[in-house]
């Protein structure tokens, strides 16, 4: 399998976690992956960490970012019975933490 393959099925799964099966927004899904690996890269690097482990912490972290594109000023508007405001945390990084540390690394303790 090469890299784009590993990528493109990375895309299908975000796309399924995000609830789009749009062809229009394959390209910005893919630039989400691309982001949330950029985020974690400082944190991972020099750790092993399995491939099934990496690829669910950044489509946790992509996801995130996919679901902020509509929360202005962090704040997405849902509609049951009404408009009810719900935030959105502003650290991109706020899924991986925990699943960082669960993999045995040592990050988001608040540590710099």
């Amino acid at each position: 399998m090469t890299m784009a393959d590993d990528t493109d099925q990375l895309t299908d799964r975000l796309a399924r976690l995000a609830g789009t099966l749009d062809a229009d927004d394959r390209p910005a899904l893919s630039e989400m992956l691309k982001a949330a690996r950029a985020y974690l890269a400082p944190h991972v690097n020099g750790y092993e960490l399995a491939d099934a482990l990496l690829e669910d912490i950044v489509l946790s972290v992509a996801l995130d970012l996919w679901q902020a594109k509509d929360a202005r000023n962090g704040i997405v508007r849902l509609t049951t019975d009404g408009v009810e405001p719900y935030r959105i945390s502003t650290d991109p990084l706020r899924t991986a933490w925990p699943k960082l540390r669960a993999a045995g690394i040592p990050a988001g303790m608040g540590v710099s």
